[in-house]
């Protein structure tokens, strides 16, 4: 993964049970990647689909130096 970025996406609605933020990467291969990963705070994990562990661990790291997760969640 390169060039890694997040960001959120706050569409309005309570932000003490749930984050939303997206994402994009370029491959190895030199393919552009971007989604959404869905944060569940009650559950204290990412819902939906799986994801490469890599980028969960670094969308953790991004919440966490944001602020919007505390560090024992993390």
């Amino acid at each position: 993964m390169r060039n890694l970025n997040f960001g959120f996406f706050d569409d309005g609605l309570p932000r003490d049970s749930r984050i939303l933020m997206f994402y994009s990467f370029e491959t190895d291969e030199r393919l552009q990647r971007s989604g959404i990963l869905h944060y569940h705070l009650g559950e204290g994990r990412f819902v939906g689909p799986r994801y490469d562990n890599e980028l969960q661990q670094a969308a953790l790291a991004f919440l966490t130096a944001a602020g919007r997760l505390p560090a024992a969640q993390a």
